[in-house]
């Protein structure tokens, strides 16, 4: 399954994409692998806090309105991939 998820055709990104910093894509991609935001703090060095406002301006940008669209897009656009 993980070798034909990888040669299907890559999913167009959600508009806004581009849009996120580094850090934001960081956070998104660690929320979207199912950590909770003190998780993300500690692997990131930041205050839990921190990740709030990153996960909320990545949202907002993307134009979400929970985690479970967060994780949606992260494995859609590659960001997360299967078994990694």
């Amino acid at each position: 399954m993980e070798a034909f998820t990888r040669t299907t055709r890559t999913p167009e990104p959600p508009p806004g994409l581009d849009a996120l910093t580094g850090r934001e894509l960081e956070v998104l991609g660690l929320v979207a692998r199912g950590l909770t935001n003190a998780e993300a703090a500690d692997r990131l060095f930041i205050s839990e806090a921190t990740v709030k406002t990153h996960l909320n301006r990545t949202m907002t940008k993307l134009g979400l309105t929970s985690r479970a669209q967060v994780v949606v897009v992260a494995y859609e656009t590659g960001l997360v991939v299967p078994g990694e």
